[in-house]
Protein backbone atom coordinates (compact mmCIF):
# COMPACT_ATOMS: atom_id res chain seq x y z
CA UNK A 1 0.00 0.00 0.00
CA UNK A 2 1.47 3.07 -0.94
CA UNK A 3 1.27 5.98 2.01
CA UNK A 4 3.77 8.74 2.60
CA UNK A 5 6.99 7.98 4.89
CA UNK A 6 9.07 10.56 5.99
CA UNK A 7 12.83 9.81 6.07
CA UNK A 8 15.03 11.58 8.20
CA UNK A 9 18.83 11.16 7.68
CA UNK A 10 21.84 12.71 9.86
CA UNK A 11 24.92 13.46 7.70
CA UNK A 12 28.25 14.84 7.52
CA UNK A 13 28.36 17.99 6.25
CA UNK A 14 30.01 17.42 3.09
CA UNK A 15 29.73 18.33 -0.49
CA UNK A 16 27.89 15.80 -3.02
CA UNK A 17 25.68 14.03 -0.11
CA UNK A 18 22.56 16.09 -1.29
CA UNK A 19 23.18 14.34 -4.60
CA UNK A 20 24.12 11.08 -3.61
CA UNK A 21 20.83 10.82 -1.15
CA UNK A 22 18.20 12.04 -3.87
CA UNK A 23 20.17 10.05 -6.70
CA UNK A 24 18.90 6.84 -4.61
CA UNK A 25 15.70 7.78 -4.94
CA UNK A 26 15.50 8.37 -8.54
CA UNK A 27 16.77 5.20 -8.97
CA UNK A 28 14.25 3.62 -7.23
CA UNK A 29 11.47 6.46 -9.06
CA UNK A 30 10.04 8.00 -6.12
CA UNK A 31 9.20 11.36 -6.52
CA UNK A 32 10.21 13.66 -3.64
CA UNK A 33 7.47 15.62 -2.23
CA UNK A 34 9.43 17.81 0.14
CA UNK A 35 12.98 17.83 1.07
CA UNK A 36 14.61 20.00 3.77
CA UNK A 37 17.94 20.39 4.81
CA UNK A 38 19.73 22.10 7.83
CA UNK A 39 22.23 21.91 10.52
CA UNK A 40 21.63 19.77 13.00
CA UNK A 41 22.45 20.42 17.07
CA UNK A 42 25.46 18.78 16.88
CA UNK A 43 27.59 20.81 15.26
CA UNK A 44 29.50 19.94 11.59
CA UNK A 45 26.06 17.25 11.26
CA UNK A 46 23.08 17.93 8.70
CA UNK A 47 19.79 16.40 9.21
CA UNK A 48 17.74 15.86 5.71
CA UNK A 49 13.77 15.48 5.97
CA UNK A 50 12.56 13.81 2.76
CA UNK A 51 9.38 13.06 2.46
CA UNK A 52 7.73 10.51 -0.43
CA UNK A 53 4.78 8.36 -1.08
CA UNK A 54 6.01 4.67 -1.38
CA UNK A 55 5.56 1.25 -0.14
CA UNK A 56 6.52 -0.10 2.94
CA UNK A 57 8.93 -2.64 0.91
CA UNK A 58 10.28 0.22 -0.78
CA UNK A 59 10.97 2.50 1.67
CA UNK A 60 12.75 -0.20 3.56
CA UNK A 61 14.80 -1.06 1.01
CA UNK A 62 15.88 2.57 0.05
CA UNK A 63 16.98 3.22 3.46
CA UNK A 64 19.36 0.21 3.56
CA UNK A 65 20.89 2.15 0.90
CA UNK A 66 20.86 4.95 2.78
CA UNK A 67 22.98 3.65 5.10
CA UNK A 68 25.32 2.65 3.13
CA UNK A 69 26.47 5.90 1.97
CA UNK A 70 29.61 7.16 3.40
CA UNK A 71 28.42 9.76 4.77
CA UNK A 72 25.79 8.94 6.49
CA UNK A 73 25.68 9.05 9.68
CA UNK A 74 22.28 7.64 11.04
CA UNK A 75 19.26 7.15 8.83
CA UNK A 76 15.25 6.22 9.84
CA UNK A 77 11.89 6.30 8.14
CA UNK A 78 8.44 7.06 9.71
CA UNK A 79 5.14 7.10 8.80
CA UNK A 80 3.39 10.64 9.30
CA UNK A 81 1.54 9.60 12.27
CA UNK A 82 4.91 9.15 14.30
CA UNK A 83 5.97 12.68 13.61
CA UNK A 84 4.92 16.05 14.99
CA UNK A 85 5.07 18.02 11.20
CA UNK A 86 4.78 21.79 10.46
CA UNK A 87 5.18 23.64 7.48
CA UNK A 88 5.28 27.26 7.01
CA UNK A 89 3.51 29.06 3.83
CA UNK A 90 3.91 32.58 2.38
CA UNK A 91 0.90 33.99 0.17
CA UNK A 92 1.37 36.87 -1.78
CA UNK A 93 -1.90 39.17 -2.25
CA UNK A 94 -2.18 42.20 -4.19
CA UNK A 95 -2.76 45.62 -2.06
CA UNK A 96 -5.59 46.64 -4.02
CA UNK A 97 -7.47 43.17 -4.06
CA UNK A 98 -6.60 43.37 0.01
CA UNK A 99 -8.33 46.90 0.76
CA UNK A 100 -11.27 46.75 -2.08
CA UNK A 101 -11.87 42.88 -0.65
CA UNK A 102 -13.01 42.22 3.30
CA UNK A 103 -12.75 38.79 2.65
CA UNK A 104 -9.06 38.90 2.96
CA UNK A 105 -9.43 39.60 6.53
CA UNK A 106 -11.46 37.11 7.56
CA UNK A 107 -9.94 34.29 5.81
CA UNK A 108 -6.63 35.60 7.67
CA UNK A 109 -7.99 35.21 10.99
CA UNK A 110 -9.79 32.17 9.70
CA UNK A 111 -7.09 29.97 8.87
CA UNK A 112 -4.76 31.61 12.11
CA UNK A 113 -2.47 33.02 9.64
CA UNK A 114 -0.91 36.92 10.54
CA UNK A 115 0.45 39.58 7.65
CA UNK A 116 4.09 39.93 7.67
CA UNK A 117 4.51 42.70 5.13
CA UNK A 118 2.20 45.38 3.85
CA UNK A 119 3.30 47.87 1.07
CA UNK A 120 1.37 49.36 -1.80
CA UNK A 121 1.93 46.88 -3.87
CA UNK A 122 1.17 43.22 -2.01
CA UNK A 123 0.80 41.94 0.90
CA UNK A 124 2.27 38.76 2.29
CA UNK A 125 0.67 36.20 4.65
CA UNK A 126 1.93 34.00 6.67
CA UNK A 127 1.14 30.42 7.75
CA UNK A 128 2.33 27.87 10.08
CA UNK A 129 0.50 24.46 10.18
CA UNK A 130 -0.11 20.91 8.54
CA UNK A 131 0.00 20.63 4.96
CA UNK A 132 -3.31 19.80 4.44
CA UNK A 133 -4.11 23.36 6.40
CA UNK A 134 -1.65 25.12 3.91
CA UNK A 135 -3.00 23.52 0.93
CA UNK A 136 -6.54 24.59 2.37
CA UNK A 137 -6.26 28.13 2.74
CA UNK A 138 -4.51 28.47 -1.03
CA UNK A 139 -6.76 26.54 -2.25
CA UNK A 140 -9.75 29.51 -0.15
CA UNK A 141 -7.54 32.29 -1.66
CA UNK A 142 -6.91 31.16 -5.31
CA UNK A 143 -11.31 30.19 -6.05
CA UNK A 144 -11.87 33.53 -4.68
CA UNK A 145 -9.12 35.05 -7.10
CA UNK A 146 -7.00 36.84 -4.08
CA UNK A 147 -3.64 34.59 -4.21
CA UNK A 148 -1.07 36.10 -6.78
CA UNK A 149 1.82 34.04 -5.61
CA UNK A 150 2.70 31.06 -3.18
CA UNK A 151 5.56 29.43 -1.72
CA UNK A 152 6.13 26.82 1.27
CA UNK A 153 8.80 24.70 3.04
CA UNK A 154 9.39 21.20 3.54
CA UNK A 155 8.51 19.25 6.73
CA UNK A 156 9.62 20.57 10.07
CA UNK A 157 9.42 17.72 12.13
CA UNK A 158 10.22 16.59 16.08
CA UNK A 159 9.63 13.11 16.82
CA UNK A 160 6.76 12.06 19.08
CA UNK A 161 8.57 9.90 21.18
CA UNK A 162 11.64 10.47 22.87
CA UNK A 163 14.59 10.46 20.72
CA UNK A 164 17.71 8.35 20.98
CA UNK A 165 19.74 9.51 24.19
CA UNK A 166 22.03 7.61 22.59
CA UNK A 167 22.08 9.40 19.47
CA UNK A 168 24.70 12.56 20.28
CA UNK A 169 27.29 9.55 21.42
CA UNK A 170 27.03 8.19 17.50
CA UNK A 171 28.80 11.46 16.42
Amino acid sequence: MIKEYIVIAFTENQIGVLNRITASYLRRKINIESLKVSESSIKGISMFVISAFTTDEVIDKLVKQLRNIIDVIQVEYYSSEELITQEIALYKISSKIYKENGTVDMIIRTWNARIIEMNPSYVVVEKTGTREDIEAMKNELESKGLLTEFTRSGSVVLHRDAPDPNLADKF
